[in-house]
């Protein structure tokens, strides 16, 4: 996809949130379908159909080349993201409802924005710092009490999914030297392959298989879903803004990923849209558009 180094980076902020509104619509769908199986079966099934889907895009279009040495750690990030992460998610969802994980997710840009700011991958602003702290604050107002569930489980879905945060944050950042390499569809496919390859041998390691044929009619049409718009096309969305922007105007995204879960639970579960969720929204876009501020104004000078 051409154009000026401006317009990629806006396609760029687009794309990353297309890919968080259709992370939300994930969450719905793995809570509903990980309740018939186990995290570890759903989550190679997801990356699996994913990977599939990557590489019958991928290889008739472009030659996997990428030079020796760069080979370990690109699979490690592979791992990271489509294996662990991905377990993390998963796992999360089994104790805590949608809108709760989402929140706890949403502290991803918090974390992005100091790892990035640590490995000098780019400047900790202070509208990036407040951007960030208003998109969450935003995200908290949204969902208010439906958040709110007392228990042990619950802690132990938080604590899972803020190592999904915690994993994801280090992807964003130390994926972006391959990114500037190699073209997006080429490290989606290597990737996400990798990151199948280590959940399959986790499940042949446990021996047990179960899990992969425990599958409702229901069950699967949301596992198609998560490989398919949720799977293949959520990660290439992100990969492909992470390798034309910078992970702060990424990550900020992240926050409509619980919005979007809210939206999809109204739709189709008929639960009301509140003053709450509008008021966060609103809170959210503002976190957004001081994370990006800067950029726009200097595209705008320079269109002039």
């Amino acid at each position: 996809m051409g154009g000026s180094p401006q317009r990629l980076a806006k396609l760029a902020v687009l794309a990353a949130s297309a890919s968080a509104m259709l992370g939300g619509s994930a969450m719905v769908a793995t809570r509903f379908a990980v309740a018939e199986s186990n995290p570890l079966s759903l989550t190679l099934l997801r990356f699996l159909g994913a990977a599939v889907l990557m590489l019958a895009f991928t290889l008739p279009r472009t030659r996997i080349a990428i030079v020796p040495r760069h080979w370990p750690p690109i699979v490690l990030l592979g791992v990271l993201q489509f294996a662990l992460f991905s377990w993390f998610f998963t796992s999360s969802l089994q104790y805590i409802p949608a809108g709760r994980a989402a929140l706890v997710l949403s502290t991803m840009p918090l974390i992005t924005l100091t790892l990035a700011a640590v490995m000098r991958r780019e400047a900790l602003s202070l509208e990036k710092a407040a951007g960030a702290l208003i998109a969450l604050a935003g995200v908290g107002f949204a969902l208010g009490d439906r958040a709110a569930i007392p228990g042990s489980d619950a802690v132990r879905g938080d604590l899972l999914m803020f190592g999904a945060a915690f994993t994801g944050a280090i992807y964003n950042v130390a994926s972006g030297f391959y990114l500037r390499k190699y073209p997006a569809t080429m490290l989606a496919a290597v990737m996400l392959t990798a990151g199948a390859a280590a959940l399959l041998a986790a499940i042949a390691v446990s021996g047990d298989w179960s899990g992969l044929i425990s599958f409702s009619a229901g069950g699967w049409i949301a596992v198609i879903y998560l490989m398919t718009l949720a799977g293949a096309v959520t990660f290439f969305l992100w990969i492909w803004a992470l390798e034309h922007t910078t992970p702060s105007r990424v990550v900020i995204t992240v926050t409509l990923n619980p919005v979007s879960a809210t939206v999809l639970g109204a739709l189709i579960l008929a639960e009301p849209v509140t003053w709450h969720l509008l008021v966060g929204l609103a809170g959210i876009v503002l976190g957004i558009t001081m994370v990006n501020w800067r950029a726009f104004v200097a595209s705008v000078q320079r269109a002039r």
